[in-house]
């Protein structure tokens, strides 16, 4: 596991400034991320597919809408696959003491 330091003449004030920032944008993160899945669902139940197998098997030929539809439900994809990564990133870190 890495370690990031930091450095500071404020270790304990810092400590909790930095842990309530990665908090906010957790929960930033997850409310983009809900709003992501529900633009997700409604192209889901329109065309009765999943997303992942969208991505995978269809192209723009394939969807009533055509291409504009089909660049808005990968441009979602995409963003609700980067918005995760990142929400992984932040819960994947641990506070220690020193």
């Amino acid at each position: 596991m890495a370690k990031l330091v930091l450095e500071t003449s404020k270790p304990t004030e810092a400590s909790v400034v930095v842990k309530e920032a990665l908090e906010l944008e957790a929960l930033r993160i997850k409310y983009s991320l809900n709003l992501a899945r529900s633009r997700l669902e409604k192209f889901e139940n329109k065309y009765n597919i999943s997303s992942d197998r969208f991505i995978d098997e269809w192209s723009a030929e394939d969807l009533q809408g055509g291409d504009m539809e089909y660049v808005e439900w990968e441009g979602e994809y995409r963003m609700a696959s980067r918005l995760n990564e990142r929400l992984l990133t932040i819960e994947s870190i641990e506070y220690a003491a020193s």
